[in-house]
Parts: structure tokens; C-alpha cells; sequence
């Protein structure tokens, strides 16, 4: 496990991450606490596929589904993060934050 969270390569978070975690008492280090999989909760994830039917395709429309579901929920957590960021008026020229 990383010891630390990785840049995010955007400037409107540089020097933010290291306040951020001070002020959350963040855990980055779980080397000794719990294993990548207990971190990502896998067995959750790997065990929440059930299929109602002997189905082959089944297993492949729950994992698609499901993915889909995460990626809008993902979405939704970027989308509050934004909204934040524009009523504190804490903006950037898109030009800083997306370098070629």
C-alpha cells in the first residue's frame, strides 16, 4: 500500500492533500492494519454478484450493471466535490488544471 495519496497531476489540489489528511486524520498507511483486499472491501464486491438463473450471460449483465452503478456513483461524488468547489469560489483556469 502507498504511504501516501498520489498527486492528482491537478494544481486546485496541490498542497490540499497534505492539509486534507492532518485535518481528517486520515489512515495512509495500512501495510500493518489491513490488506489491499479488506481496504477495497473484495469480498463485498466479489460476493455481490447472485444470479437468479443457470444463465451463462447472467453473471456478465449483474457485473455490467453493477460497474455502471459505481462509475455514476463516482460521478456523483466528483459532481458534489465541484459544486463545493464553485460556491466557495475556488476556481481555476481549465488551462492549469489539464496539461497536456
Amino acid at each position: 500500500m502507498p504511504t501516501s495519496v498520489p498527486p492528482s497531476g491537478c494544481p486546485m489540489h496541490a498542497g490540499r492533500t497534505e492539509t486534507i489528511v492532518h485535518e481528517e486524520h486520515a489512515q495512509l498507511d495500512f501495510s500493518h492494519a489491513m490488506s489491499y483486499g479488506d481496504y477495497l472491501q473484495l469480498d463485498a464486491i466479489l460476493n455481490a454478484q447472485k444470479p437468479l438463473s443457470p444463465d451463462h450471460n447472467e453473471m456478465l449483465f449483474i457485473v455490467q450493471h453493477q460497474t455502471s452503478e459505481l462509475w455514476m456513483k463516482l460521478m456523483l461524488h466528483e459532481l458534489h466535490a465541484a459544486v463545493a468547489c464553485v460556491a466557495r469560489d475556488q476556481l481555476l483556469r481549465p488551462s492549469r488544471c489539464w496539461r497536456a
